[in-house]
């Protein structure tokens, strides 16, 4: 099926739709989903708040399609797993685990990230969009695993991932932590998660 390219009215919405949730995700890590205001969101786009609800019908609309974005943001990072050779996949898996741990990409994602799972523990459409696209990646990483003949997919997973998701956790509660002692010490405990390489 070919795709037809976006009208021009189709363009600009699209355009104008990602210029709110940029400002609004700015906003709302540094003030918090109930710290931010509409109004601060709209000035800080350059647009009225009337014009803002023509996109957005409410904060709560906007709160979804935000936590949404970044949800479909950390989906897409699951790419980089699945594009793994089965053969290298464990020395890979670490090299992967090594540029996660070893930066501070994005930092304001981060505090996205805590203000998103606070969120979900008082808003049940958050939680369920959290819980939505946690399940889509958990299904993808597993068939990472299994393609390279790794068992018990599904509860090693969920090992690796409890590592990732408490990494921004540790740095923020422990800033003085020995990131790089750590880091080596993290690739034996991932290749343990791992288990023995299959039998050829």
């Amino acid at each position: 099926m070919v795709e037809l390219p976006l009208s021009k009215v189709a363009a600009k919405r699209e355009a104008r739709v990602s210029e709110i949730l940029e400002c609004a995700e700015k906003n709302f890590a540094q003030k918090g989903f109930h710290g931010a205001g509409i109004s601060g969101i709209a000035a800080d786009c350059g647009i009225s708040v009337g014009h803002l609800y023509h996109y957005f019908g409410s904060k709560d609309e906007l709160i979804q399609a935000v936590v949404t974005l970044e949800m479909a943001r950390q989906e897409e990072s699951i790419a980089a797993f699945e594009d793994l050779s089965p053969e290298n996949m464990r020395a890979e898996l670490i090299e992967i685990v090594t540029a996660i741990s070893s930066t501070d990409e994005d930092p304001f994602r981060t505090v996205l990230n805590f203000e998103i799972l606070a969120e979900a523990q008082r808003n049940p459409e958050v939680a369920a969009i959290l819980q939505s696209y946690d399940e889509r990646m958990r299904i993808r990483f597993h068939a990472v695993l299994e393609r390279a003949g790794i068992d018990e997919p599904e509860l090693r997973s969920e090992l690796i991932f409890t590592i990732f998701s408490g990494l921004p956790a540790r740095t923020l509660r422990h800033p003085a932590q020995d990131r790089a002692a750590l880091l080596e010490m993290m690739k034996g405990v991932v290749l343990k998660i791992l288990g023995a390489e299959p039998a050829s």
